[in-house]
């Protein structure tokens, strides 16, 4: 038996001996799988930071390029070959300098687009705008940067993405650059000619990398497409191209539209039961779409919209454009519409478009129309020259001024046809750019259906009615030239565009009630006042830009617009057979800067309509909303039935919309949202 010194001996070696092979084996096997969790944990959680970063990176980029890109994009005309619109060559400059106004024009050409502006007389002038994105280097970062130059405007300048991917061979590209399409690539249609509303006049892509880990969710590189437009451009109002707007970019349809109205005494019972009416269809084909509306009533003098008819109890101000997304603004318009023809007095051309031309102290009008409607039932028989009852404003002479009515000129007695007159709104009309205005004109009655004829009641023989050489007005002194006798009608188609000649008179069609080449006409000649021609002429006249749109809005329940940004996307729509039409996805947004997004579509006869989807997108980035439904109408009439339905959202409580669009209509559709 061991004694106790022996046992705790053979115990002190047995600890000594330390662990078998098998249990350090099991230990380093326990130890190598926790480290290498504990290592793929740290991996993933850096990735995850990293990736979040990333994205964050990048939607902060999108937003920053989304907001100047896609309005320069449209704002371009592709059919115009002298600017050029497009230019992508690396060594351009949008000034033609090394420095623009102070900014350096170091940096790389990645795109630089251009277009014209006509600013109104005296006299119209086309001012060229160009807007170059650059890829340059400052300091360590390379940026991309928005330049806009104008003539006799000067330049700025605007950081638009910021750590931008560098070349690979920074050297060697500073010394010979090329285009850096890996940050902005440009696709130009072969053909713009060819180009329907449905396709993408301008398709943009963006490579931005945000720092992440991997492409696309992974916070790194990730390639934005844009889209803007949709067809070629006409000039940019003077009070759109100094900062690009969103309506113009997205759409055809917008912008301001004056609606001079003729209510003198020879309309007689027909102001009620036919003009009215066909004013307050007008009205409600542009309601919900993105269009500021005003209406000048003239008869003897232009009128103001505000509630009467007598001049002298003008409301204050001078111009009065009413918002047609705002419904409350665009009902209490059509009310006034019946309180304010009266038909009485003459016919004052002059006074009427100068109250659409010019502010009240003869300036030029701070807002210019893009498009005037004009509806007349008689040849202009007063001018702003002759007494104070028949001028509201200054008197401005375009030319030579006043006739000599001595030398056997009529006098605008309000019964005949004044010569004077019509040379005057001639001569002002030709002022503000015959070329570049979009006049259309409605003429209703047999009054212009006639040949006219020497005046009875004329002072002088045989002068009293007739149309002579326009320039006449640039010498006041000279005798009248001979009588041409023409139809009444024809004075009023002379003064379009290329008058006599070129004018585009409207067809109808009185079994469908429809004039069927509504989106080239420019002249309406109505024989007799019909409630339901005159009511069709008017509408195509309003729906020549904005029939076939789809106008988006998002609402709170207390009818406000959402200042927060919603975006829509037109990802598919489908003809009348129920057959896809092959486009590409397109998206507009709301906001509150932009409370409106409107989508573009070229019907073809083929088809009666198209039915379009329309879907919310980004929706995760939106918090504190709760959807509540779609409403559509279309000229004041709601989409109901087969012509409108709801979209699953997978994974939301929203719902996105299809609706039909018609040629002949402007829809409108609002997604209405509440916020506790």
């Amino acid at each position: 038996m061991l004694n106790e010194s022996t046992r705790k001996a053979r115990l002190g070696r047995t600890r000594d001996a330390g662990m078998t092979l098998p249990e350090l084996l099991i230990v380093v096997s326990v130890m190598g799988l926790i480290a290498t969790v504990v290592a793929a944990a740290i991996t993933v959680s850096f990735r995850t930071v990293t990736s979040t970063e990333g994205r964050v990176n990048v939607a902060r980029a999108e937003q920053s390029i989304d907001t100047w890109l896609p309005a320069d994009l449209a704002s371009t005309d592709v059919s115009d070959t002298t600017l050029p619109a497009v230019d992508t060559d690396p060594l351009a400059s949008p000034c033609g300098a090394a420095v623009c106004d102070g900014i350096s024009m170091d940096g790389v050409n990645a795109l630089q687009l251009a277009w014209k502006s006509v600013i109104p007389g005296p006299p119209p002038t086309d001012v060229i705008t160009r807007v170059q994105y650059q890829y340059i280097k400052v300091g360590a970062e390379w940026q991309l940067q928005r330049v806009q130059c104008e003539d006799g405007g000067g330049c700025t300048m605007r950081v638009v993405l910021h750590d931008l991917t560098p070349p690979l061979d920074e050297p060697a590209y500073l010394a010979s650059p090329t285009a850096p399409t890996w940050v902005l690539g440009v696709s130009i249609p072969n053909d713009p000619a060819t180009l329907g509303l449905s396709d993408n006049a301008r398709r943009i892509l963006v490579t931005i990398d945000g720092g992440g880990g991997s492409a696309g969710a992974g916070g790194g590189t990730n390639n934005v497409s844009l889209t803007a437009g949709g067809t070629t451009t006409s000039e940019i109002a003077a009070d759109d191209f100094t900062v690009p707007s969103f309506v113009r970019a997205k759409s055809r349809c917008g912008g301001p539209v004056t609606l001079i109205v003729d209510d003198s005494g020879s309309i007689g019972s027909a102001v009620e039961s036919v003009v009215e009416p066909g004013v307050e269809d007008f009205i409600e084909a542009f309601r919900g779409t993105p269009t500021q509306l005003q209406i000048i009533p003239f008869s003897s003098r232009a009128h103001f919209m505000n509630g009467d008819n007598d001049p002298a109890n003008d409301a204050p101000g001078w111009h009065r454009y009413v918002d047609m997304t705002d419904d409350a603004a665009v009902t209490a318009l059509k009310d006034e519409v019946e309180d304010e023809f009266d038909s009485s007095g003459g016919t004052n051309w002059e006074d009427a478009f100068f109250r659409a031309f010019h502010n009240e102290d003869g300036t030029v009008a701070n807002t210019f129309p893009n498009r005037i409607v004009f509806f007349t039932d008689g040849v202009v028989t007063r001018d702003r020259t002759v007494g104070g009852n028949y001028i509201t404003g200054p008197l401005v002479h375009y030319n030579a001024g006043p006739y000599d009515r001595g030398a056997g000129w009529d006098d605008s007695s309000g019964h005949s046809f004044s010569q004077e007159s019509w040379d005057r709104t001639d001569a002002m009309i030709e002022y503000f750019g015959r070329g570049g205005m979009d006049m259309i004109f409605v003429g209703v009655g047999p009054n212009l259906q006639v040949d006219l004829a020497p005046d009875p009641h004329a002072d002088h023989d045989p002068l009293g009615e007739w149309i002579q050489n326009p320039q006449a007005y640039t010498n006041p002194s000279a005798p009248p030239g001979p009588v041409v006798p023409m139809k009444g009608s024809d004075t009023i188609a002379r003064l379009l565009v290329g008058a006599p000649s070129g004018q585009v008179e409207a067809i109808y069609d009185p079994v469908a009630g429809e004039f069927t080449n509504s989106e080239t006409a420019d002249f309406y000649n109505l024989d007799s006042f019909n409630a339901t021609s005159f009511g069709a002429a008017m509408k195509a006249a309003a729906l020549k830009d904005c029939g076939g749109t789809l106008t988006i809005q998002t609402r709170l329940t207390d009818g406000t617009s959402v200042p927060d940004e919603f975006v829509y996307e037109n990802s598919e729509y489908r003809d009348d057979t129920g057959a896809v039409v092959p486009a590409d996805t397109r998206r507009v947004s709301t906001s509150a800067t932009f409370r409106t997004g409107t989508f573009d579509f070229e019907i073809p006869s083929s088809s009666a309509f198209f039915m379009v989807d329309v879907v919310p997108q980004e929706l995760e980035t939106l918090t504190g909303f709760t959807f509540q439904g779609w409403s559509c109408k279309a000229g004041g009439v709601a989409k109901t039935g087969s012509d409108i339905d709801s979209i699953d959202v997978v994974d939301s409580d929203y719902e996105g919309v299809t609706v039909s669009v018609y040629p002949n209509e402007a829809v409108s559709c609002i997604m209405t949202v509440s916020q506790p």
